[in-house]
């Protein structure tokens, strides 16, 4: 278990330092694929870990397979060309809604008490995440319903999903690392301040890419899959 956990924290350590190198150099160039398959390897044996290190409680396991789910689309999502989807989108929308479910009754079951929980906020956390599962799978059907997707679109399925990654990185860092801090330092506030750079970094990519002409420069192209 030692071994599992020098890992996990080696491959989180990783996965933080990868996402933020994919996020800070130019898109498409090798430094940016580069690092955004880094960051990939190293968010699935952070994942896989911390599953097995958790493997006790299901949620720990959900949370796991939920994380690789997440930067395997979005990594798929650049990898694949333009107006192409197969049976990866349809299975990865199938354990998306799974997971959802799941959630949503695991939620139910704390709310009505037949379930114990040690955090008063895991139910509402819990029906975020489920309900953001939710609108993943749905995305992911409609990928394979329009065959796949091209342009602003895709680039924005690659941003979130792997953005959603990286701030389940940076949250279990932050929550990992609140638990040494000094005293004087509010471990609740610094987690929510590491989270809110990842999100707020997501979303100025999500502007540029929808409201401005950026996508358009010759010289950032998302990968067309054909490398």
């Amino acid at each position: 278990m030692d071994e599992a956990r020098l890992i996990h924290i080696a491959a989180g350590t990783l996965s933080i330092a990868a996402g933020a190198t994919a996020l800070i150099a130019r898109k498409g160039a090798p430094a940016h694929r580069a690092a955004g398959a880094l960051f990939v390897v190293a968010m699935i044996g952070m994942a896989t870990t911390a599953a097995i290190i958790g493997k006790k409680d299901a949620g720990n396991i959900v949370a796991g397979a939920l994380t690789i789910y997440s930067v395997l689309t979005g990594w798929a999502t650049a990898r694949r060309g333009e107006k192409t989807a197969g049976r990866f989108e349809g299975v990865a929308g199938l354990v998306a809604l799974s997971c959802a479910l799941g959630g949503y009754w695991s939620a139910y079951l704390i709310a009505t008490g037949a379930k114990a929980a040690d955090n008063p906020y895991i139910v509402t956390a819990t029906i975020i995440i489920s309900t953001v599962m939710a609108l993943a799978a749905i995305g992911d059907f409609s990928v394979v319903l329009r065959r796949g997707l091209a342009g602003r679109q895709r680039i924005a399925r690659h941003l979130w999903r792997m953005c959603f990654g990286l701030v389940i990185a940076v949250g279990s860092f932050a929550a990992q690392g609140a638990r040494v801090l000094p005293e004087w330092i509010p471990g609740g506030p610094a987690i929510l301040a590491s989270l809110g750079v990842v999100i707020a970094t997501m979303a100025f990519w999500l502007a540029r890419v929808f409201f401005t002409g950026w996508l358009a420069h010759p010289a950032r192209p998302l990968s067309t899959g054909k490398e």
